[in-house]
């Protein structure tokens, strides 16, 4: 079944965003499980491809240790039962202990999930806006 997509999904991917930025930032590791598919796949901007295990472990251990994230603006384009956005942020933390600020763009695709969204691929790279 295929489910429209409206206006008030595109707040409620807005609002998703916005939690993943949170649990982000906070190393929230049950938020982060509950927001990210089981099968995610992450391609990072040195092209490694990352799994969900392996990404919220560097948050569960304080491998990464996001101290801000500020995005400059968030693009979605409503599909199907998915989403597609795309955010510019700057992001500013540290891995490994060595500090790091960058500006990167995300893509992230969103597929509803029951009455929930989970993201179930996002890749990012650094920009130089």
């Amino acid at each position: 079944m295929t489910i429209a997509f409206d206006t008030i999904d595109e707040a409620a991917v807005r609002d998703c965003e916005e939690r993943l930025k949170l649990a982000m930032l906070a190393s929230d590791v049950s938020a982060l499980d509950a927001l990210l598919a089981d099968d995610l796949i992450i391609i990072d901007h040195q092209g490694r491809r990352v799994d969900k295990a392996q990404d919220i472990e560097v948050h569960r251990t304080g491998v990464l240790k996001l101290a801000d994230i500020e995005f400059l603006d968030v693009a979605i384009k409503p599909l199907d039962n998915a989403a597609l956005v795309s955010v510019r942020a700057k992001v500013s933390g540290a891995y490994y202990d060595e500090k790091f600020s960058e500006k990167l763009i995300y893509t992230r695709v969103w597929q509803r999930n029951g009455d929930s969204w989970i993201v179930v691929l996002a890749h990012f790279s650094r920009i130089t806006m």
